[in-house]
């Protein structure tokens, strides 16, 4: 009898051990997509999450224009091992309903609220928020309007992340809006040889930064809305920042080839506007030589960073 028991104890026991490689090979998190209702139609979202869920406080990520949110895929896998992760494409681009006509900043930032709110997040389920270049001022926009619904906000400023009004509307005029699909396909031919011999200097190897291309073109003559919208919204960002009221982490993301602004630096930008956010409890800068490859090339150094700032006592 006793033989018998451990001889059914040893195989209760070999099987679990057999069963736990699996168990951890389905707990590494993946990419999964979704949609959720809001103002134009649908928001397309990607999300990553721990298999057995997490009491972190979710975080949301929003790309720069005229991208969408295959920029993050990495980093939200990365984030995902031990939170929930969530990667909009703001209207219009990427896989997301958009407006026909165009829209102003504070309209993309509406559609995401109304997005995080049909997910269940609100008031008394706060969520913290990323947004690099376009991406920050939507970011801002949601978080000055919804304070209870942000928890942090995380910032990736550029060396041109606060600009003059008049070159705001200088890069506004200059903002291509191709009058039909075959005039921006062939404005795209045309940068294909010379974006293809810059992105092949970077971390975002090909097919990672044709992805990306591609899927900017998913929304065709409307695809330069977000550009549009961002610059116009310029003259308003800065004093939207001012009224942030969480914590703030300013990411600095330099770019040598968006530089309007004769030298200037990203962590400069940042060290600048640090002492003007008076209303912000706490604000922090996050620079390790970071560019926009970052989010794929170096996406545990991103995250690692997010988590150290969101975590904090």
């Amino acid at each position: 009898m006793a033989r018998g028991m451990s001889g059914m104890a040893l195989g209760a026991l070999t099987a679990v051990a057999l069963a736990m490689p699996a168990f951890a090979a389905d707990s590494a998190p993946k990419l999964r997509h979704g949609y959720v209702d809001d103002r134009f139609g649908q928001l397309h979202y990607s999300i990553a999450q721990p298999a057995g869920g997490s009491s972190k406080t979710p975080i949301v990520l929003l790309h720069q224009s005229p991208n969408s949110s295959v920029e993050y895929d990495a980093l939200v896998v990365e984030l995902g091992k031990d939170r929930t992760a969530i990667a909009f494409d703001t209207p219009g681009h990427g896989g997301s309903d958009g407006p026909m006509t165009q829209p102003k900043l504070e309209d993309y930032a509406a559609a995401i609220a109304e997005g995080l709110k049909n997910m269940g997040y609100g008031d008394t389920k706060p969520v913290d928020i990323f947004g690099n270049h376009t991406g920050s001022r939507t970011a801002t926009e949601v978080a000055v309007g919804n304070p209870k619904m942000i928890r942090h906000v995380i910032l990736g400023l550029s060396p041109y992340a606060l600009v003059d009004d008049s070159l705001s509307m200088k890069l506004l005029a200059e903002v291509p809006h191709p009058k039909s699909g075959k005039a921006m396909l062939e404005r795209v031919c045309k940068s294909l040889d010379s974006r293809a011999e810059t992105e092949e200097k970077t971390g975002l190897k090909d097919p990672i930064w044709v992805n990306i291309a591609v899927d900017s073109m998913r929304h065709n003559v409307r695809q330069e809305f977000g550009h549009a919208a961002a610059f116009e919204y310029g003259p308003r960002f800065k004093q939207r920042l001012l009224g942030l009221t969480q914590p703030v982490l300013m990411l600095a993301i330099d770019d040598p080839r968006d530089n309007y602004q004769g030298g200037t630096t990203a962590i400069g930008m940042c060290q600048k506007l640090k002492p003007q956010l008076t209303k912000s409890p706490r604000v922090d800068i996050l620079a390790n030589d970071f560019h926009n490859d970052a989010f794929y090339a170096r996406a545990k150094d991103v995250a690692d960073g997010f988590r150290k700032f969101v975590d904090a006592k």
